[in-house]
């Protein structure tokens, strides 16, 4: 069964729904899970919004004014770009790296920081362009290559976060030369939030000592039976979305004309 690209994400724009709302069903799927649990879609009859909630959905906002949206247009624009990194952790503290960023190639470095303490960071950013990590990061206990042993014994020993590219060759393309430059900011970024960054990685790794000792000696988990409930986008949520996004037009204006 094909489901609406639309689903119960509508609660999250239009509010609650009014009180012992009943579902009209249309149609419904089950999905039967390994342990026994099953999940079952069920697509219905857009259910009736609480007066009080559709109307704070729909209340009106002010539009731009012809100032507004001439400064909302001259503000700068950062660049948003997503960094993939796969991160192989020594023994000797090195980490070898593999990475891409926008349209660049694979890049092969080697750097002095231990991977795992940037496991949390999921985004930062620069004065020119917003990132997203997308990180994977784990111990080897391969031998590095040559290559990668000679990249190690060209960082720096004074404890700076560095990384030298494991081929020796520079950059192939303008791509590569700004994967680089994210890779720098990212190492940036341990620098002014090393001790922080640390001591939340020794927090996940407790945390998840924690729950691996409760799931060994919890009980076998009972199977759950699931319901989700999907419908169309109605008018009146379309509405709240576009009023949304006005309103966050009308806030950066704002705080662009403050600085």
């Amino acid at each position: 069964m094909k489901y609406p690209p639309i689903l119960i994400l509508a609660l999250l724009i239009s509010g609650k729904i009014a009180a012992q709302q009943v579902f009209q069903i249309l149609s419904e799927s089950t999905v039967q899970q390994r342990d026994g649990s099953t999940i079952t879609f069920r697509q219905v009859v857009p259910p009736i919004i609480a007066p009080q909630a559709q109307a704070a959905a729909v209340a009106p906002v002010s539009r731009l004014t012809t100032a507004e949206a001439a400064a909302l247009s001259q503000m700068p624009v950062k660049e948003s770009k997503v960094m993939g990194i796969s991160a192989s952790v020594h023994a000797n503290g090195f980490t070898v790296l593999r990475w891409t960023c926008g349209e660049s190639q694979r890049l092969h470095a080697v750097s002095n920081v231990d991977f795992r303490y940037l496991e949390g960071v999921g985004s930062w950013e620069t004065v020119v362009a917003d990132y997203m990590l997308i990180l994977s990061a784990g111990p080897d206990e391969q031998a590095m290559t040559d290559a990668e042993a000679r990249a190690a014994q060209s960082l720096p020993v004074n404890g700076s976060a560095s990384f030298a590219l494991a081929n020796g060759s520079g950059p192939a393309s303008p791509a590569d030369e700004s994967a680089l430059d994210a890779m720098e900011s990212l190492l940036d970024y341990f620098d002014s939030h090393r001790e922080e960054l640390i001591k939340l990685q020794a927090q996940r790794e407790a945390d998840r000592a924690a729950r691996e000792l409760a799931e060994r000696n919890a009980p076998p988990p009972q199977p759950r039976h699931s319901f989700v409930h999907f419908w169309p986008l109605q008018p009146a949520q379309r509405e709240a979305i576009q009023a949304k996004t006005l309103q966050e037009a009308q806030r950066m204006v704002k705080g662009g004309q403050q600085q």
